[in-house]
């Protein structure tokens, strides 16, 4: 596939200067992105070479970040904030005379990465480097799940009694405590040390959250804390065989109904450094969009996840990175 060459600059850039912005920059200097532009080579062999030259690809994976840092824009939104924020442009690598990329080329981009695969290797490669710089400790892991509502209504009956299908096929109900949802669970392992993502994975909401406990676990942890949701013996056996501390909160059972003294203060104690799982999850919601999914199928929900975590993981290490 033939590749756009963006970001000449012409003289109108040498006499409008784009505004500094700080957190930008930052993020942009948090990561090598030609390591990235290697991930994502594949995608140029996706297309021939006639037409217009494609974009490329690590240009519209700056893209996509773009838009979830500014609230979850859609593509058309991101499209138009391309073309009129000198920020973004600058940000993305774009002069004052390169066209932006419109809303059907982002689309198919994500799509790509969903055929592919390699929006895992992009949050990999991004957490790999995150690891070699130290950012990541692994003094411990931080387990937890989030359930978040489908764009599409649950299936229904019509007043004539037929069944009408939700248009999200693989949408589930699930509940959490008191709350139920039609929808999805996004399940999460994050390091202690800064709150960065390592693991994800995406379920439907029925998925109880000790499904997918073993999975957030990465193995070179000192230590793994989770609520009273992912107790159980065989997890405990689990993480002692490979030599990882149990910070499993502790919870009643048949035979034991009510906790003794000691088991309810160290639930007290793990929930003190545990609860910092949760500010993930608060981003994803507040800032990126994600009150509620944003795509009809789990395969496309779980890329735009994968997004917002390297969003999440890129921004946290800017973040880190100033102080």
């Amino acid at each position: 596939m033939r590749v756009r060459v963006c970001g000449q600059l012409s003289l109108a850039d040498s006499l409008v200067r784009a505004p500094e912005s700080g957190v930008l920059d930052r993020i942009a200097g948090a990561v090598d992105w030609a390591a990235l532009e290697v991930v994502l080579r594949p995608l140029r062999n996706r297309r021939s070479d006639a037409g217009a030259p494609g974009y490329p690809p690590v240009l519209l994976l700056r893209c996509l970040l773009l838009g979830l840092w500014h609230g979850g824009l859609s593509d058309p939104a991101l499209e138009a904030a391309l073309a009129d924020r000198l920020s973004f442009r600058r940000f993305v690598g774009l002069s004052l005379d390169d066209p932006t990329p419109d809303h059907s080329t982002l689309w198919r981009f994500r799509a790509a990465l969903e055929e592919t695969g390699l929006a895992e290797a992009v949050f990999a490669e991004i957490n790999r480097q995150f690891t070699a710089q130290g950012l990541i400790v692994k003094q411990g892991t931080l387990i937890d799940a989030s359930l978040v509502p489908a764009r599409a209504r649950p299936s229904r009956r019509s007043r004539q009694g037929k069944e009408r299908p939700s248009a999200d096929p693989d949408a589930a109900w699930g509940a959490k405590n008191a709350l139920k949802v039609f929808g999805y669970k996004i399940h999460i392992g994050v390091d202690q040390a800064h709150t960065l993502i390592r693991t994800v994975a995406v379920s439907d909401a029925s998925v109880t959250d000790t499904e997918l406990g073993d999975r957030l676990v990465c193995g070179d942890e000192a230590m793994v804390l989770g609520d009273q949701g992912y107790s159980s013996k065989a997890r405990r056996a689990w993480l002692k065989e490979r030599g990882i501390r149990d910070g499993i909160m502790m919870r009643p059972n048949k035979h034991h109904p009510v906790l003794a003294p000691w088991p309810k203060r160290r639930n007290r104690l793990l929930a003190q450094v545990r609860f910092a799982v949760e500010r993930p999850f608060a981003v994803f919601k507040e800032q990126y969009g994600l009150r509620r999914m944003r795509f009809f199928t789990q395969a496309r929900n779980h890329v735009q996840v994968l997004l917002a975590c390297c969003a999440y993981n890129l921004r946290r290490a800017a973040g880190v990175g100033a102080v």
